[in-house]
């Protein structure tokens, strides 16, 4: 474990929006960045967290397996950001556990950021749980998981600091999602779970004046590009998947164990949309990727009528989907038994089925 300190730090506590100071690892909202090999966004993301008003949260970055190249990029740029930076190795917490609690108030400032190296891309969710794992270690009781692709709003932090302080009831928020560009375009403020497993988001590409006066919307979907949650009530993400639907699993169980969540309206983040699996897969290897990932979902929380009845509707769309998307919609009855094969044989998406499923054409 390396240290650093550096000018500029501004002591080992933080200040909340109440007044009061986070002087203790449980008043500290971890918010977890997961890099791989996108260190342009990390280090844009890092300085808009480095230039809001912090209110108790740290930035914790977890770099997932990156290039040693882009590593070394990152650890330059946040030590010329942060003046005090802990660096530690995943394979390192587990050791750490009993000292953790105990050496984290050192890095309370808002000079400071953690440093976490996974050993390899462990994907989306098991490299977000790296950070979780670290949350569970000091004794935070929230978490929150931030794109590397967004940007913050100066008085993010701050608003969703006020929503938690009066809104109790909620155990997991997003804050309201705009476009990179335009700024003033909701990309969404959560959502909506459908009675057949899809998602309809609130207020999706509407301009910032469609909001109502209210300081959130009640939702039953949220989205993993921005989560505050209390992990405490509601555990890690799933494991089942290398990249895409965690977001949905977390909400199927947020619904099936009746906790509310809300989007704090007041709390802005700007969202790029990077698209990494839309970029680097086939088109019919993308969609194949979503219908499998998808329907496995739907299959571990609905009732089998529902999942059988979803699944039939699901196959019915195919065509028409893969025909928006330029895809001959005759293949469509290939990649139906090449569904149903795998859906039989599997119940996650792992890193080689995912590598495998995206390269298909």
């Amino acid at each position: 474990m390396e240290r650093r300190s550096g000018k500029g730090t501004h002591g080992a506590v933080v200040k909340s929006t109440s007044g009061r100071e986070a002087n203790n690892s449980e008043d500290v909202i971890p918010v977890v960045i997961l890099n791989w090999n996108g260190e342009d966004d990390t280090v844009e993301c890092l300085k808009s967290i480095r230039s809001s008003v912090s209110a108790g949260f740290v930035p914790v970055l977890v770099d997932n397996g990156s290039n040693p190249e882009s590593v070394g990029r990152l650890k330059r740029e946040c030590s010329q950001m942060f003046g005090r930076i802990l660096f530690l190795r995943e394979s390192e917490l587990s050791g750490r556990c009993d000292t953790l609690r105990d050496e984290f108030p050192e890095y309370l400032s808002e000079d400071s950021l953690v440093f976490i190296e996974n050993a390899e891309n462990l994907g989306f969710a098991k490299g977000n749980n790296v950070g979780i794992r670290l949350a569970e270690l000091i004794g935070a009781e929230w978490v929150m998981l931030l794109n590397n692709d967004t940007v913050v709003s100066l008085e993010a932090f701050q608003e969703l600091r006020r929503f938690l302080r009066n809104h109790s009831s909620f155990v997991a928020v997003t804050p309201q999602i705009r476009y990179y560009s335009p700024k003033t375009r909701i990309q969404n403020c959560g959502g909506d779970l459908t009675y057949f497993g899809s998602r309809k988001y609130k207020f999706a590409n509407m301009d910032v004046s469609a909001l109502p006066k209210s300081d959130f919307s009640a939702i039953t979907f949220i989205t993993g590009c921005a989560l505050l949650f209390k992990h405490t009530v509601i555990g890690a993400l799933t494991e089942d998947f290398f990249f895409g639907e965690e977001d949905y699993d977390f909400s199927l169980r947020m619904r099936k164990l009746g906790l509310a969540m809300a989007c704090a309206h007041g709390a802005v983040v700007y969202h790029k949309l990077g698209a990494t699996v839309g970029r680097n897969s086939a088109p019919l290897g993308a969609i194949l990727l979503q219908y499998v990932s998808r329907l496995i979902n739907i299959r571990n929380h609905y009732s089998k009528v529902r999942w059988h009845a979803t699944r039939v509707l699901a196959y019915l769309y195919l065509p028409v989907l893969l025909a928006r998307k330029g895809i001959d919609p005759r293949k469509s009855v290939g990649a139906i038994r090449r569904i149903n094969s795998y859906l039989n044989r599997n119940r996650g998406v792992d890193r080689a089925q995912f590598q495998a499923m995206i390269g298909l054409q």
